[in-house]
């Protein structure tokens, strides 16, 4: 039983070591490393000494348990002072090494003086194998080293926070009562005597925590997490955040563009009480936020870029790297550059619009005199467009309709005119025929529409917005299509006919019901509207449509006025 407990112990200390590897082989782990492997050591030692046969048999896996046990606390040390950022200079290093072999060789003596152990034996009793030791001198040798151990860690954590170390003081101290623990252990199982080494499991429970330290230590190491975001500067500042907001450190470039950054702790978010710091650096973190952003101070000008950390394998979030810059020149030039673009546009845009009035003009005065052309459709043009207008200012207010931008509407008013201008193409003896079409005669003039939309392409190709010239097309285009794909010229149905076209629709529609022509007298309001009603769903968007009979009193009163006496529209 007691067998399989070190076995146990044994290989759990092998996962861990395992474990620490792959979550950290980039990085420098060198002394986290050995104190692992000194556990591996330790409950090899442990496991191996309980299959002993004899006394030589359990001296020498004694051995291998010294081994580790010397060496442990001087790997411990080192952690330590890694995670406290407090370095140890290479005499120091020596001499500890020194004094770890030193007591090494008084261990190694026993089973040969009786300088460490007065005498040894091994009792089976249990099932298992136990060295018996009674202690010689030198034994007190190993127990001061362990004891110089503890106090020389203690020591450094008192130093680190009187010299306020930018480190992290909660980890370290766990760190430190974890290792103060396991010490206290192995004295209270000589003290009391214990058969079994409690220890070995008490390695484990210190490894365990070690490891869920070391997946944040990589936070702490500034100039680790800024060459693995970004190059390192003299020019540029950096400050790392844990994804709590936490402070994490920073570099001296960063301490130089903001002051303040000397006065905040590790593990600390950024107080209220420094307000400058919290107002232009914490409260602009925000979750996987990238973003870049302009702080002015003085007379300079910084640059933040704040950008997500995430972990080498680039799916965990761990913080924020903020870069800071100083974008002064930079910014003066560019200031000084809008100053002379502002000049530039302002005459740019008085010109463009000179010329934009100009092709408008053209534009409407090509469409007013395919009107001219076509001899049934007098004022229809103007009269769809203002439609549109009204239309248009009731899908702004946005309350059911579809949602559609304000820049997008203003452009569907100013296209509604060229919506016939395919017209221009249809012969004459069509165009102005008095009475309905034949077949064949219809089948040419429901070409208007794909003629349309290829002259306005040529037209405003490179003179007008690519946005604009789509919507133009759009409009003549596909004005004739039905909500149910019986329209023309390309059957399209529902949603894939745009919406520019389904918004002309209605207008187009509705004019040809409450006008007058040669070959129909004008309908009254209630049945024009009644029409459109019926025909949600079928010919029109019912979305649309019904936002469009929202309109009935301002499109009544627009024809009141726009026809009177013309005695183009009945009242009803």
């Amino acid at each position: 039983m007691v067998t399989i407990y070190y076995s146990v112990a044994l290989a759990l200390s092998v996962i861990f070591f395992m474990i620490l590897w792959s979550i950290g082989h980039s990085q420098n782990i060198s002394s986290l490393l050995m104190s692992f492997t000194c556990v591996i050591l330790h409950n090899g030692g442990c496991l191996a000494l309980s299959f002993s046969q004899n006394v030589e048999e359990a001296l020498l896996a004694n051995r291998v348990i010294y081994l580790a046990s010397v060496f442990l606390p001087f790997f411990l040390l080192t952690t330590i002072c890694q995670l406290l950022k407090v370095r140890i200079g290479g005499r120091k290093l020596l001499m500890m090494t020194f004094i770890n072999i030193a007591v090494l060789c008084c261990t190694y003596t026993a089973g040969y003086t009786d300088w460490y152990y007065k005498g040894a034996s091994i009792d089976r009793s249990g099932g298992f194998t136990r060295l018996v030791k009674e202690y010689g001198p030198l034994h007190w040798v190993f127990l001061t080293m362990l004891a110089g151990y503890v106090a020389a860690m203690v020591i450094i954590m008192i130093v680190a926070l009187f010299r306020q170390q930018r480190c992290s003081y909660k980890y370290a101290s766990v760190l430190l009562v974890s290792v103060i623990i396991t010490f206290a252990s192995y004295f209270g199982q000589r003290l009391f005597g214990s058969k079994i080494e409690i220890t070995v499991y008490v390695y484990l429970i210190v490894e365990i925590i070690v490891l869920l330290i070391f997946r944040r230590m990589v936070m702490y190491d500034v100039s680790k997490m800024v060459s693995d975001n970004l190059e390192q500067s003299e020019n540029s500042g950096y400050i790392i955040f844990n994804r709590k907001k936490q402070f994490m450190g920073c570099n001296n470039a960063a301490k130089r563009f903001l002051p303040e950054l000397k006065s905040l702790l590790i593990d600390h978010t950024i107080p209220e009480e420094n307000s400058y710091l919290y107002e232009n650096i914490g409260s602009n973190l925000r979750d996987e936020s990238r973003y870049v952003y302009y702080l002015k101070r003085d007379m300079r000008e910084f640059k933040v870029s704040v950008t997500p950390a995430y972990r080498d394998n680039k799916t965990e979030w761990t913080g924020y790297v903020v870069e800071i810059t100083d974008d002064t020149g930079q910014r003066d030039y560019i200031h000084l550059l809008n100053n002379y673009n502002d000049e530039l546009s302002r005459s740019v845009k008085e010109q463009t619009a000179h010329i934009r009035q100009m092709q408008d003009k053209l534009i409407l005065g090509m469409a007013d005199m395919v009107e001219g052309r076509d001899s049934s459709t007098g004022g229809h043009i103007k009269r769809t467009s203002d439609v549109i207008g009204i239309f248009t200012e009731e899908l702004r207010k946005g309350e059911s309709g579809p949602e559609l931008s304000d820049e997008f509407l203003d452009n569907v008013v100013k296209a509604a005119p060229m919506h016939d201008l395919g017209k221009i193409a249809i012969d004459d003896e069509i165009l102005r025929k008095p009475g309905k079409f034949t077949a064949e005669e219809f089948e040419i003039m429901k070409t208007h529409s794909a003629k349309g939309a290829e002259i306005i392409r040529k037209i405003l190709d490179g003179a007008e917005s690519e946005e604009f010239a789509d919507i133009a097309v759009n409009i003549a285009h596909y004005h004739h299509e039905k909500w149910n794909g019986s329209g023309y010229p390309d059957h399209l149905a529902g949603e894939d006919i745009p919406v520019e076209a389904r918004i002309m629709a209605l207008a187009d529609v509705f004019d040809a019901l409450v006008s007058k022509r040669c070959y129909k007298d004008a309908m009254t309001y209630s049945r024009a509207f009644g029409i459109i009603e019926e025909a949600l769903g079928e010919h029109f968007d019912p979305v649309l449509g019904r936002e469009f009979l929202k309109c009935r009193p301002m499109l009544e009163s627009y024809y009141d006025e726009s026809l009177a006496g013309q005695d183009n529209v009945r009242a009803g």
